[in-house]
């Protein structure tokens, strides 16, 4: 049987809570719907609130605590789409806030002091949902063998007021230390990664850091783009940082890129005139990498497209392309040779670069790039920057950060948990796939599927010419397993391949270009949804699309795409 958790935030409990309970509906807003699975009638409803702890604190301190208010009920009715107002932060507003209702009936509302970790009353995965409702301020949707016995009676739950929440431990106390159990899933560890950040004050969407953690799983180079200040190098920063990597350790690397930038020298490296070997600004991180080859490594190179990529860019491109298994690791070409190793200039190394270069050049042979080491490259696209050829964006995931809600955030709760970094070593992040062969031997399904999918995007694609290769088929499928392991659904899946892996390549002022994308928006949204291209409202109905929250992100942007068409005769993935 399925249980519906809802945790209740302050303003929730005080505002809109006591209006559901007099009408018993309840709703969410349509980018904010319950994790974990579909619910309907005579599934189970928990509301709960009233937290005493840092509601962030890790799991293994979390439970300790208590509940303030629990309310259960029967849920008797589907989610449906309305678009009445209903409730008062509605009326207020003068909008729809929460289309996707339901209703429920039988609410019994206890206020009291409810021990977390008592499992007669919040057996385990009861509990996991709770935090992970409170944590994310989303509804879960957790399936239970059995009710615990208070749910299913008349009674509420009991009480026990002379109970007292275990004190969150300080950040220097035994208890309070990086950590990562063993058996942890994926999922798993992206929430933890995403209360690390938003312990920081930050927040991402689930879908941006399931489709981060897919896409350096799948190839080490991953773009991230959108607007200034949206927060593309901080998710760099804190995903490292929560899973262990830091600059204090060296396994975080901030690197701004800088416009005059024309060659390799400044990243990789060049011979002076002495005949020396001055490092690039790259090599410390591929030295600490090889010298650590259990732990992450992560760089960032910010605002890459300042300089033209395709520049001082093209060595580790054309390294990255020669990635193969060997054995248990992935080896590739050379990206050190011996040569610069043994008269590499020592000035302004650390001593632990220093060391790792000692250790290496005892080994004497050349360094390919090591399979521990990730580079992400934040980038906006306006006046002020270089475009990029389909020569990098076939070599990349391309994550845009384009949906930018302004309100989040505003209504959580404020803690102060000092949540610590996960412990996570490189098998959490490495590669197991560089060729289809890899691919096929475990995930033949999946990779039919993505193929079909490619091949008649391909279609519409060969329209203007923008047909893609194996290349981008074979990442395609390596990222959709690795975004299933992540749990995003297939629909998700297709959906994150289009936006990062084709439609970015997409651009032009010739007609075929906007013949391509009507025919696209067709398959992706179906004929009979979509405007004729002679049709004298379709400027009206692309804008209208263009803002549909109902509508996929694709669709979105292709409405966007063709809006900026039809407005300036050209078009672009990065400026619509």
């Amino acid at each position: 049987m399925k249980v519906l958790v809802v945790y209740l935030g302050g303003a929730s409990l005080l505002g809109n809570f006591p209006h559901s309970t007099r009408t018993c509906v309840w709703g969410f807003k349509s980018t904010r719907l319950p994790e974990g699975g579909g619910f309907g009638p005579g599934d189970s409803l928990l509301f709960v609130a009233g937290y005493t702890g840092n509601i962030r604190q890790p799991e293994e301190s979390w439970f300790h605590t208590t509940l303030a208010t629990v309310a259960t009920a029967r849920i008797v009715s589907p989610l449906v789409l309305e678009d009445t107002l209903h409730w008062p932060d509605e009326v207020t507003q003068h909008q729809v806030l929460y289309p996707r209702r339901f209703k429920f009936e039988n609410l019994k509302r206890k206020d009291g002091v409810f021990q977390l970790d008592n499992e007669e009353l919040f057996p385990r995965a009861l509990g996991l949902a709770i935090r992970k409702a409170g944590i994310n301020m989303r509804a879960q949707v957790v399936e239970m063998e059995s009710l615990p016995a208070w749910m299913m009676s008349s009674e509420p739950p009991p009480t026990n007021p002379s109970h007292r929440a275990a004190p969150i431990q300080p950040p220097n106390s035994p208890t309070a230390v990086s950590r990562l159990p063993k058996e942890i899933s994926v999922p798993d560890a992206l929430f933890e990664i995403a209360n690390y950040i938003a312990s920081r004050g930050f927040a991402f969407p689930a879908r941006v850091l399931q489709s981060f953690y897919a896409a350096l799983r799948s190839k080490p180079f991953v773009i991230l783009a959108g607007n200034s200040g949206t927060g593309k190098s901080r998710l760099v920063r804190l995903f490292a940082e929560a899973s262990g990597a830091n600059v204090a350790n060296g396994q975080f690397t901030m690197i701004p890129v800088r416009p005059d930038w024309n060659d390799s020298s400044e990243l990789l490296g060049y011979f002076d005139l002495n005949g020396d070997f001055i490092a690039g600004q790259l090599i410390a991180p591929i030295l600490m990498a090889h010298q650590n080859p259990r732990k992450p490594f992560f760089v960032c190179l910010d605002e890459m497209n300042l300089a033209k990529v395709e520049h001082y860019f093209s060595d580790f491109l054309s390294i990255v392309e020669s990635r193969r298994k060997n054995g248990e690791t992935i080896a590739t070409d050379p990206i050190l040779r011996e040569a610069q190793l043994s008269k590499m200039k020592k000035d302004g190394l650390s001593g632990d670069v220093l060391a790792a270069l000692e250790s290496i050049k005892g080994i004497g042979m050349s360094l390919g790039l090591p399979d521990n080491l990730y580079v992400i490259g934040t980038v906006n696209m306006d006046e002020t920057t270089q475009p990029f050829s389909r020569k990098v964006l076939d070599r990349a995931n391309t994550i845009e950060f384009s949906n930018v809600d302004l309100m989040q955030g505003i209504d959580d709760e404020v803690t102060t948990a000092e949540v610590p970094p996960l412990q996570i070593d490189q098998s959490f992040y490495r590669s197991e796939f560089t060729t289809l062969n890899d691919l096929l031997s475990s995930h033949r399904e999946k990779a039919k599927q993505i193929a079909e999918l490619i091949s008649d995007l391909n279609r519409d694609l060969g329209l203007a010419g923008f047909e893609v290769g194996y290349r981008v088929r074979d990442e395609a499928i390596s990222f959709a397993v690795y975004a299933s392991l992540a749990e995003m659904t297939d629909e998700e899946v297709n959906e994150a391949i289009v936006l990062q892996k084709i439609l970015p390549r997409v651009h032009g002022s010739s007609p075929r270009v906007e013949k391509l994308l009507m025919s696209l928006l067709k398959r992706l949204k179906g004929d009979s949804d979509v405007p004729d291209e002679n049709d004298p409202e379709l400027a009206h109905k692309l804008a209208a699309l263009r803002v549909d929250g109902e509508a996929s992100a694709i669709v979105r942007k292709i409405a966007g795409m063709l809006i900026l068409f039809r407005e300036e005769n050209f078009t672009s993935f990065w400026l619509a």
